[in-house]
């Protein structure tokens, strides 16, 4: 079974407005909000261009790093961040940067993503969504214990952050820390009890646990609080699929499927299910399916369609 969509979990922070105070200049805090609210509508262009034009009101330069080397920011550890520290006209710059990493993570740009994150943690090292949304960052680049220790360091800021603690629990996951994972899981949920995406992500530990039982039961819950979250029904297809029940994971892909048109990996197991079942056009054209949308699943789905067509012959 595919079960790359773990990464689809992550959960990045859009800043909250009340970080808008009365020293913004006003053109400044309309750009801000029109952009949290393009980015929240998917038109994550505009959301840049207006998240930057606000950033150019409420910061000018500080000199360079050869320059102004005493202005350089710390972070809570008390190191000196890579970043130059602008001379701020306003302490929204702050947040205006972290939600513009969104943006740019979004937009396929890490690297700008990672530099705003810095930016804004450069202006207010107390800001736990930066680390949060570095974290993110660096967990799409696969730099795994750096993201934990931005995860870890939000958490320091604020015990209470479900993001840190969902995100952190993603990151021990794919590290195959699923005892520290399912702790991490088990607070965020125990914090936010109505967060759909953290049930899938605590369904997946549970299922690789081979605890099948919990794993459906939270891909349930998961659903019921949100019946249009396409990694909910593919969880538990997967827990499902283990189980044998066939029929019923192919229900499961089919609808995660319908959900969301360019889910690779409900492609690939609805396939390799179909194949098991002897369905083999119906199966083929679902590997085909999702080899297109994700090419970098090639060998493992051909290795896994392999074992499939093995356990089919066995059982004959």
């Amino acid at each position: 079974m595919l079960t790359s969509y773990i990464a689809r979990a992550l959960i990045a922070i859009l800043m909250v407005s009340a970080t808008a105070s009365a020293q913004s200049p006003g053109e400044a805090r309309e750009l801000y909000m029109r952009g949290r609210q393009r980015y929240t509508r998917g038109d994550l262009d505009g959301a840049l261009g207006d998240l930057t034009r606000a950033i150019d009101l409420t910061t000018r330069p500080a000199g360079s790093l050869n320059h102004s080397p005493g202005r350089l920011k710390l972070d809570l550890r008390g190191d000196t961040l890579n970043v130059p520290a602008p001379g701020l006209v306003d302490p929204l710059a702050a947040a205006i940067y972290a939600d513009r990493s969104l943006v740019r993570h979004h937009l396929g740009d890490l690297e700008g993503a990672m530099e705003d994150c810095n930016r804004a943690i450069a202006i207010d090292p107390g800001l736990g969504a930066a680390y949060v949304n570095r974290g993110t960052v660096k967990s799409a680049k696969g730099d795994l214990d750096n993201a934990i220790e931005d995860f870890t360091r939000a958490l320091a800021i604020d015990p209470r952050d479900v993001e840190a603690l969902n995100n952190r629990g993603c990151a021990l996951y794919r590290k195959g820390d699923l005892e520290a994972a399912l702790i991490n899981y088990d607070r965020a949920i125990a914090l936010s009890p109505r967060r759909a995406e953290i049930y899938c992500n605590r369904a997946m530990v549970r299922r690789d646990k081979g605890d099948v039982d919990s794993s459906i039961a939270d891909s349930d819950r998961a659903i019921k609080l949100n019946p249009r979250l396409p990694m909910a029904f593919h969880g538990r297809g997967l827990a499902k699929f283990m189980r044998r029940e066939l029929e019923g994971a192919i229900k499961d892909f089919s609808r995660a499927i319908e959900l969301d048109t360019s889910f690779a990996d409900a492609y690939g197991n609805r396939g390799l299910a179909r194949l098991v079942l002897g369905q083999d056009s119906l199966a083929a054209a679902d590997l085909d399916r999702c080899i297109s949308l994700d090419p970098s699943l090639k060998i493992e789905l051909e290795r896994r369609a392999q074992t499939a067509r093995q356990s089919r012959a066995r059982s004959r």
